[in-house]
């Protein structure tokens, strides 16, 4: 990884407490799920301090929609964020998990049967740093 940047690596929905991928993560009967965002930074980038925003947007591939507000964070490179040095080598690694509420009250609500698709970005100040990730697509129940 170059030293100066970052990058997503994984974008996935999981049920809640969970880190494994769920193409139904709110199945059987819960009214929230997980978004999990992996990403890694060199080693110059990921205990800099230097903040990011970093936005969590739904598309409803179903209805061809937005099913609720982007989540927009104000973060910034370092152990506070959640980028820990990575113990295989010099590179910074990131974990975040983001709980989501499902529109609706959850199981047999509005988007019950849509499919939808997460997508995240990463915009460093200054625009130096900028990383962009979608999810795979997965059912709500």
């Amino acid at each position: 990884m170059n030293a100066n940047d970052a990058t997503f690596t994984e974008l996935t929905t999981a049920h809640t407490g969970s880190t494994v991928e769920d193409n139904a993560p709110n199945a059987p009967a819960d009214a929230s799920f997980d978004l999990v965002i992996e990403a890694v930074a060199g080693t110059a980038v990921g205990n800099s301090g230097a903040p990011y925003t970093l936005t969590v947007s739904a598309i409803d591939l179903t209805a061809v929609g937005q099913p609720w507000p982007p989540q927009v964070l104000t973060q910034a490179f370092n152990p506070a964020a959640g980028w820990k040095l990575s113990g295989a080598g010099p590179d910074y690694r990131y974990t975040h998990t983001i709980p989501i509420a499902v529109p609706g009250g959850g199981p047999g609500g509005p988007l019950a049967g849509h499919t939808l698709r997460c997508v995240a970005s990463l915009v460093s100040q200054g625009a130096q740093i900028v990383s962009i990730i979608q999810g795979d697509p997965f059912v709500l129940v």
